[in-house]
């Protein structure tokens, strides 16, 4: 394949960024600039801010970036590529944790306290963080380490990358509806005043640019044509009548 034929691929590589950068101001705008900002366990509403600000960081944009970045960096060196998409999970891992710990604190430092794992965004999101946590060790174990089998890679290639695309879904789903909840809950212009104010806008600028950044992540992983192809002298590995790639 040509470079002009990877031009649609690089096009929705960088409409993502747009999509992502949209996303994260209409957030940090909503956070900090109508929700009081964050806080720590003495004041629990304000440490629950951390929660979305973290979980849309690693589950969402981390974890896009790390799916496309095979075939949106293809002319950078595979093992720099393998080794950033490592480090971006791991990182969404750290984040996500502590976004877990922002909404359970924000539960039990309540006053009175309020019950944990009741609604079903809670239930979704411990587990897609756990289905992530098979996930990154599964492909730590298989494509870090030096002890797997070519056979065993070339096996599990397939079940890695649609685990991946899986847990995305999941995540976003997730993430729709734990916006949903909080707009329904704590954004009483809407509910109570029955009017259309700036939290709730940036909210859901920053839930419709979620929307658009998934969609162009799955545009771009979808297309089997625009899989990595190894870059001379890496040496390529053969897997069905492609190749072996951590795309």
């Amino acid at each position: 394949m040509t470079d002009n034929q990877y031009e649609v691929c690089t096009i929705l590589y960088w409409i993502q960024k747009i999509f992502a950068t949209t996303m994260f101001i209409s957030l940090l705008t909503w956070i900090f600039g109508h929700a009081g900002g964050v806080g720590w366990q003495d004041e629990p509403q304000l440490e629950f801010n951390f929660h979305p600000m973290f979980m849309s960081f690693a589950f969402i944009f981390i974890n896009g970036e790390a799916i496309t970045l095979y075939r949106g960096c293809r002319y950078v060196a595979k093992k720099r590529t393998k080794a950033a998409h490592g480090i971006l999970q791991f990182t969404g891992f750290i984040l996500a944790s502590f976004g877990l710990k922002a909404a359970f604190d924000s539960h039990d430092y309540a006053k009175p306290p309020i019950p944990n794992l009741y609604s079903f965004h809670s239930w979704m999101g411990i587990t897609t963080f756990s289905l992530f946590i098979l996930q990154f060790l599964g492909g730590f174990l298989t494509y870090a380490l030096p002890y797997a089998s070519l056979e065993l890679r070339k096996k599990a290639m397939p079940y890695h990358r649609l685990g991946g695309i899986l847990i995305l879904l999941l995540t976003f789903t997730s993430a729709m509806l734990g916006y949903s909840e909080k707009a329904a809950w704590a954004f009483k212009c809407w509910t109570v005043q029955k009017e259309f104010c700036p939290i709730l806008f940036f909210g859901n600028v920053f839930a419709l640019s979620m929307v658009c950044y998934v969609i162009t992540v799955f545009l771009i992983v979808i297309q089997p044509e625009w899989i990595r192809k190894p870059l001379p002298g890496e040496g390529p590995l053969p897997v069905n009548d492609d190749y072996v790639h951590e795309d």
